[in-house]
């Protein structure tokens, strides 16, 4: 399964505040989004991304450079496919990251990656885990890579630029109707958004209304009788360019003419590979599902790109 859907199925829950990092000297002391103390002897130089918004952030503040290697499903921008790939971002092989010799490892958080956690723990190598849910944990992920690497100017100049690009979006949008909205993650079986994951609010933002918005879960899994029962009038269909996962076309599946957005063809496709990166594109991301929310807006907006 791509690392886009298995972060999206797999998001950690909670929303408590990291502290900010804590300089000593060089010394580095922070917490990460697992309440873990993890310490760095000097500002890190040879980092090892396995998650893919994250690096994506660093390039974005202009220390790109500090990475040496990352996981598979780098790739963006394009000056990232020229690092040595290091596997999966899921359970990744210690050997093939060790081999870098990084002095800081980024991962996201859960069951699946714990064991990697404790083992570059016990090795040595500083592994930071964090929470990629909400526009906060975004906001906080910017400002931390950016403390931790002496940028914090481009860090809040680029925070900065993605609300106003999130804040332009919501001007874009307001007065509009607000039509019912299905997120199609993933199928079979069939998973969705709920309330804590930041595609609920990216809906909302864009004009529309999560019918699972009530659900107090990032991913929760759904039956169609439950999808039907709550009539979308949207389904908005994620697909990726560069993973072969991707659900099968909802018209295509046994029942789903139940459904009212199936069953008029109102089915609207998104970029997966933008709809579920969270990091510095995600202004494009939410022009991009008002678009398919709203179609009326393409000219407006050039296309939702």
């Amino acid at each position: 399964m791509d690392l886009s859907i298995a972060v999206v199925l797999g998001a950690l829950a909670s929303s408590a505040v990291t502290p900010a990092p804590q300089a000593t000297g060089d010394t580095i002391r922070l917490t990460d989004d697992e309440g873990r103390s993890v310490t760095l002897a000097a500002p890190p130089t040879r980092i090892i991304s396995l998650v893919p918004s994250a690096s994506e952030i660093l390039f974005e503040i202009g220390e790109g450079h500090r990475l040496v290697a990352r996981s598979r499903f780098d790739d963006y921008p394009p000056a990232v496919l020229e690092l040595p790939s290091v596997g999966d971002a899921i359970r990744p092989a210690a050997e093939l990251v060790l081999a870098h010799r990084p002095d800081l490892v980024l991962m996201v958080g859960g069951a699946d990656n714990r064991r990697a956690v404790e083992e570059f723990t016990r090795l040595g190598i500083a592994a930071l885990v964090i929470r990629i849910n909400t526009f906060e944990d975004l906001e906080r992920n910017i400002r931390r890579f950016g403390q931790l690497t002496g940028s914090d100017s481009a860090a809040s100049r680029l925070w900065e630029r993605l609300q106003g690009q999130l804040d332009a979006v919501a001007d874009l949008t307001k007065g509009l109707s607000r039509p019912s909205v299905y997120y199609d993650v993933a199928y079979p079986p069939a998973f969705t958004i709920g309330a804590q994951s930041y595609l609920d609010s990216l809906i909302s933002l864009a004009g529309g209304r999560n019918v699972f918005g009530s659900v107090n879960a990032p991913s929760p899994q759904v039956g169609l009788e439950a999808i039907a029962a709550r009539e979308p009038e949207i389904l908005i269909r994620p697909l990726s360019r560069n993973s072969a996962y991707n659900p099968l076309d909802p018209a295509s599946r046994p029942g789903w003419s139940a459904v009212p957005a199936v069953r008029n063809g109102k089915i609207r496709t998104v970029d997966a590979d933008l709809l579920h990166r969270l990091g510095p594109r995600i202004g494009r991301a939410a022009q991009a599902l008002a678009v398919a929310i709203h179609p009326e807006l393409a000219e407006r907006t050039g296309g939702g790109e």
